[in-house]
């Protein structure tokens, strides 16, 4: 644009150079031939001079318009070229436009079925609460009335401990009263029974004492005072099958006389109550001299 410019006020100066020349020319030629007469030569080759000049001058302005047509025509060229640009940017906007039309379009169509899927999840999670708050009451329900039922059965069973533990307590108390009873009785029959088995046994110890007695040859030795522990081994029939003196102030003839009356005793008298009968008997040998 600036090449333009200066060649414009280039052209337009040669214009108006050419324009001067050519009146002062046609001004020339007018005037009278009295005039000419004297420079005549001088003008004829002024006009070829100014001829020559005027043709370069033209051919120059030819140029120079032919410069200018092309440049018009670059112009025109790059003008067309800038639209033709500006055409496909606008239509590569107009494209581009359309592209994010519909990408907001599908953006929106996403968005709206977040929206949607997000709403239905809400809702959805909303039914799970209320369903999980209808279970928790439902197990709250079911929980106090579990307890409930569990406080009456453990009512029951402890008004049932307690009717048990009364009745067994009346029953313990009735069988102590019977026990008490019954060893009472058991004690009185213990303690007869062992006065019995004590005068019985006192009475079998009298007869092997009075038998061993009876059938003892005291010899020359013997003196009065006598008391010796006899050690007996019998059988349930009463028949001796050894007998030892133990510890006895007697001598020695003292000592075999026992052992031989104790044998000439066998069998022994048998005592009165069985349970009274004992395989190995202790016998206190005191012997009146």
């Amino acid at each position: 644009m600036e090449f333009l410019r200066e060649h414009m006020v280039a052209t337009s100066l040669s214009v108006l150079l050419h324009g001067v020349l050519i009146v002062a020319l046609t001004a020339g030629l007018d005037l009278p031939s009295s005039r000419r007469a004297p420079a005549e030569q001088v003008a004829i080759e002024a006009t070829v001079v100014d001829e020559t000049l005027i043709r370069r001058e033209m051919a120059r302005l030819e140029e120079l318009e032919q410069e200018e047509q092309r440049l018009r025509e670059e112009q025109q060229r790059q003008a067309l070229e800038e639209q033709r640009r500006a055409e496909r940017q606008a239509e590569e906007a107009r494209r581009q436009l359309e592209q994010e039309q519909q990408r907001l379009e599908q953006v929106r169509i996403q968005r709206e079925e977040a929206e949607r899927q997000e709403q239905q999840r809400l809702a959805e999670l909303e039914r799970q609460r209320l369903a999980e708050e209808e279970a928790a009451r439902e197990a709250e329900r079911q929980r106090l009335a579990e307890e409930q039922r569990q406080r009456e059965e453990e009512e029951r069973r402890r008004q049932e401990e307690l009717e048990r533990q009364r009745l067994a307590a009346e029953a313990a108390r009735r069988q102590a009263e019977r026990e008490a009873e019954l060893a009472q009785a058991l004690a009185a029959e213990e303690e007869a029974r062992r006065r019995e088995e004590a005068a019985a046994l006192d009475e079998y110890i009298r007869l092997i004492e009075n038998r061993i007695q009876q059938n003892w040859i005291p010899p020359a030795s013997a003196q009065e005072g006598i008391q010796c522990t006899v050690h007996v081994t019998q059988i349930p029939s009463g028949d001796v099958v050894d007998v030892r003196v133990g510890q006895c102030n007697g001598d020695e003839a003292v000592v075999r006389s026992i052992e031989a009356a104790v044998l000439r005793s066998s069998p022994l008298p048998r005592p009165r109550i069985s349970s009274l009968f004992d395989r190995n008997l202790e016998v206190i040998f005191r012997p009146e001299v």
